[in-house]
């Protein structure tokens, strides 16, 4: 009787669990719909992956794919880190005729003729100067170079940049022995005994040709007893100063360009200056 009526108790309760769910049962549904949302969250994940990178390993294998050209911020080389190379270092004596060819004035001999044309017609500011050295390549060292005319002022020479070059100092054929052919085709000149415009072809061909052809064959040395240093001599008329210098004296460098005046020959700087003696021998 008893168990008959235990059945029956379960039978009449079942409905009742079927029509109300029990609180376990409500959150085991609520956890297995998490776990599968998570799983195929999950799945999708993978498989974007795992598709990314066939695609990758793909393009890499493929043969039809072009590297990509690195762009101007990428580029290993920038303009910084190029060297620029000079071809127009000029040689020890002569400029390059393709920049600097000689440019002369139009002005007559007379002109040139008259005391103190020269050193009137100079004009060439730093800033000139500076870009002489730049289309050259030469660094700008004082003393190292003179910024000199191809044309001489002397003969007429334009101060345009076509006529400058650094032109160095060193050397047997330097700034300063083209100096002493300077003074010398400008006195052959203003004597008649040679034109101006031969005088000015000469010297933007080959002013060293010109050297040996109206001063000597060679640049020569000098002494106390008088000669020619390389460059010819130069001495201070500044009241207290008393010393000749050879050319390739560096100590005339210290000399003020206000009375700093130059000499092709020892002999001809004693006749300016008698009481001076020669710094040392060249």
């Amino acid at each position: 009787m008893c168990r008959c009526r235990w059945v029956s108790c379960t039978e009449r309760s079942l409905p009742l669990i079927r029509r109300t769910p029990s609180l376990f049962g409500v959150v085991l549904t609520v956890v297995l719909a998490a776990c599968s949302s998570s799983a195929s969250t999950s799945s999708r994940l993978v498989a974007q992956t795992s598709g990314g990178a066939a695609r990758s390993t793909s393009a890499a294998h493929s043969p039809h794919v072009r590297a990509v050209k690195p762009t101007a911020t990428t580029s290993p080389s920038s303009k910084t880190a190029r060297r620029k190379t000079y071809p127009n270092i000029p040689a020890a004596d002569l400029p390059r005729h393709p920049l600097t060819p000689g440019i002369a004035l139009a002005v007559t001999r007379a002109r040139v003729c008259t005391s103190g044309y020269a050193s009137g017609a100079r004009d060439v500011s730093d800033a000139e100067k500076a870009a002489v050295y730049e289309r050259y390549g030469v660094a700008w060292v004082p003393y190292a170079h003179e910024v000199d005319h191809l044309i001489s002022l002397e003969l007429g020479g334009s101060n345009v940049i076509r006529n400058l070059w650094p032109e160095p100092y060193a050397g047997r054929w330097g700034a300063r022995t083209k100096d002493v052919l300077e003074n010398r085709l400008h006195e052959l000149v203003c004597e008649g005994r040679l034109s101006l415009a031969s005088a000015q072809r000469q010297e933007s061909r080959d002013w060293v040709a010109a050297y040996r052809k109206y001063v000597r064959t060679s640049p020569a040395g000098g002494s106390n007893s008088g000669g020619a240093s390389p460059g010819g001599f130069y001495a201070s008329s500044y009241p207290s100063a008393s010393t000749i210098y050879c050319a390739d004296d560096s100590a005339w460098h210290g000399l003020s360009s206000t009375y700093l005046v130059h000499f092709a020959t020892f002999t001809q700087a004693k006749a300016r200056f008698p009481g001076y003696h020669l710094h040392q021998p060249c």
